[in-house]
């Protein structure tokens, strides 16, 4: 399999645990260090932070989500992505429902047993 096969492999499983609410099936794919650089919140660090992130998300949404990926560098170890994330939300208080969209840059890292973990996932929404 190509490394950018592995790469969108590993984001569809984010993306399925996201959009299905499985918390542990995002973690999976993260280093345990990962960074999390998001739009006009505090850089965070670990897979706690994710959790802590994400749950309240899940639980208050039916969510979809997407990733294309417009530019990847590969640098052995690590790979870069670049790429436009996008989804629907619809909130299950109300039944809102809310499009994110915006640019998103992820950085992944081989770990000792060969599989590749997110260390780095910094986003902005568009305007």
């Amino acid at each position: 399999m190509s490394v950018r096969k592995e790469i969108e492999a590993v984001i569809n499983v984010w993306n399925s645990g996201l959009d299905n609410g499985d918390i542990e099936a995002m973690v999976s794919t993260c280093h345990e260090n990962t960074m999390t650089v998001n739009e006009k919140q505090p850089v965070t660090v670990g897979t706690q932070a994710i959790r802590d992130k994400y749950i309240p998300r899940i639980e208050a949404a039916d969510i979809t989500s997407g990733f294309d990926i417009e530019v990847m560098q590969d640098f052995g170890d690590v790979v870069v992505v670049a790429g436009r994330f996008y989804g629907t939300m619809i909130m299950r208080d109300t039944g809102d429902v809310r499009n994110p969209e915006g640019r998103l840059v992820l950085v992944y890292k081989r770990d000792k047993s060969g599989a590749w973990k997110m260390i780095l996932d910094m986003d902005n929404n568009d305007a």
